[in-house]
């Protein structure tokens, strides 16, 4: 379904690795048409928001982050896009302070390994109660270029 969604998609440009559909729906699934609150932690182009808002459903709220201000046009019913530094822990107590504690945490930010290293560090414990913390791209883990 999830991937359908993606091969199909019609609306802001969307780029994500086939191979992380079956994982993202294996834990997501449980969440479908909930009430959840849904970080995703790098918005580029805005298409990755709007498949979450598609896939989660009506009474999800969808927060994006990034560093970017142009990423503020991806603004939408049910999406809100924070403009910040990922590493910087006041700005990301500010976004729980406003809408709450995630459920999920979806980063898939700078991949710069002391970035995500530093939001793990602090959003970890935030997330609800068998919440879903996922880092994408990890393979960046091993480059020198982005401190691996």
């Amino acid at each position: 379904m999830l991937f359908h969604d993606f091969l199909t998609n019609e609306q802001n440009v969307l780029s994500k690795g086939s191979h992380y559909f079956p994982i993202y729906e294996k834990h997501l699934k449980k969440i479908v048409n909930s009430s959840v609150n849904f970080w995703e932690i790098g918005v580029h182009r805005g298409g990755s928001l709007q498949m979450w808002k598609r896939y989660l459903g009506p009474f999800a709220k969808i927060i994006g982050i990034d560093i970017s201000r142009h990423c503020k046009l991806y603004e939408e019913n049910q999406i809100n896009i924070c403009i910040g530094d990922q590493t910087d822990t006041a700005f990301l107590q500010s976004i729980i302070d406003k809408y709450g504690p995630p459920d999920v945490v979806l980063d898939d930010g700078s991949h710069v390994m002391k970035h995500v290293c530093a939001t793990f560090d602090f959003l970890y414990d935030k997330v609800t109660k068998n919440g879903v913390y996922m880092v994408e791209d990890l393979c960046c883990a091993y480059w020198d270029e982005l401190g691996g």
